[in-house]
């Protein structure tokens, strides 16, 4: 009896000699193959679109600066995406930028675009794109192209503007926001072929 179970316990070890090296082998082959399978650029969490953009340049998000002008009003930009500019240097393009102007005589002034720019040395935020301009006094301006100081208060519109007020609706092919300088105050001037339909419901 004790013979036939040596021989038994014998053959059971040789055969685990050969299986257990090729289940070992077969689940290595498995896993290599498992391995080429995978596509490791799908595994990303970026969009090829967005792989070539930052394969382009660097690329911030919630762009955020503010700071104080001379007369004292308070100035804030943001947008949703910037990256330095690939020509000038001290340039950086922004996505759907944002910029507020909080005057110290309490109003607000709100403008928002689809691009914009901002250059710190040249003290100069530039929005263009469907450039929407509000002031809680009552205006609410279009334009393609405005831009504004950074250090003190001087906003244009080198072409024209649209939009409606306590005036009326009118359109100028050139506003300019800057402070008097007898009362301090925030002064909106319109030029350059101002037409008005004067609305006295505005």
């Amino acid at each position: 009896m004790d013979r036939w179970r040596d021989q038994a316990w014998s053959r059971a070890v040789a055969w685990l000699k050969i299986v257990l090296p090729l289940t070992a082998l077969g689940l290595l082959s498995t896993l290599f193959l498992l391995s080429r399978s995978v596509d490791p650029m799908s595994t990303l969490p970026l969009s090829e679109g967005d792989i070539e953009e930052r394969a382009r340049g660097q690329q911030m998000t919630d762009l955020s600066y503010s700071g104080t002008t001379e007369e004292g009003h308070l100035i804030a930009f943001s947008a949703d995406a910037a990256r330095p500019d690939q020509v000038i240097t001290d340039r950086i393009n922004t996505e759907r930028p944002k910029a507020v102007i909080d005057l110290t005589d309490g109003g607000r002034l709100t403008m928002r675009a689809l691009k914009g720019q901002v250059n710190e040395p040249d003290d100069l935020a530039r929005l263009t794109g469907g450039v929407e301009f509000t002031t809680t006094t009552g205006y609410r301006l279009k334009s393609e192209d405005i831009s504004s100081a950074l250090s003190y208060l001087r906003v244009t519109s080198p072409g024209a503007v649209e939009g409606n007020g306590p005036p009326g609706v009118f359109t100028a092919g050139r506003m300019t926001l800057t402070t008097d300088p007898e009362s301090g105050k925030a002064v909106m001037l319109f030029t350059d072929g101002v037409h008005l339909v004067y609305d006295p419901k505005s």
